[in-house]
C-alpha cells in the first residue's frame, strides 16, 4: 500500500510544490487550503504516513493543527513538517523538540523539500 501524505497550506503555489516533491517520493497526495480543513480531512481520515503543515493559515495556524495532532490518539506518533516562508526563526519556538516534528523553510529549495520529506518518513521505519 502507497504511503499518503497531507499537505495542508493556504498557499496553492507552496501545495504545488510540496505536491510535487512528494509524488516523486511515490507518495499519494492529500491537499487542505487551510488548517480547519486539515482537521476536518484528520478527523475522518487518519491513515497518513506523514503530514505537512503551513504556519500561517487562515481558521488554524499550523501550530494549532499540530497541536490537534499530537492530542489525537490514532495520530499523536505521525511525523509532521512544520513549514513556512518566513525567513526568521522567530516561529520555531513553537515547534516541540520531539522526533516526530520537523522544520523545513519553504524558501529553501526543492531539495531540502525532499530531504525533509525523506527525513520525516525515516521514523516510520
Amino acid at each position: 500500500m502507497s504511503q499518503r501524505v497531507l499537505i495542508a497550506d493556504d498557499d496553492n503555489d507552496a501545495r504545488v510544490l510540496w505536491r510535487v516533491v512528494a509524488e516523486e517520493e511515490n507518495l499519494v497526495v492529500t491537499e487542505a487550503s487551510d488548517g480547519r480543513e486539515a482537521m476536518d480531512i484528520l478527523n475522518k481520515d487518519t491513515d497518513f504516513s506523514l503530514i505537512i503543515l503551513d504556519v500561517m493559515m487562515p481558521y488554524a495556524d499550523g501550530y494549532e493543527v499540530l497541536r490537534y495532532v499530537r492530542d489525537t490518539e490514532a495520530i499523536k506518533d505521525k511525523p509532521v513538517i512544520i513549514s513556512t516562508a518566513d525567513r526568521t526563526t522567530r516561529g520555531l519556538a513553537n515547534i516541540p523538540i520531539d522526533g516526530k516534528t520537523f522544520f523545513i523553510n519553504k524558501a529553501s529549495g526543492l531539495e531540502n523539500m525532499k530531504r525533509g520529506i525523506l527525513n520525516a518518513l525515516s521514523i516510520l521505519q
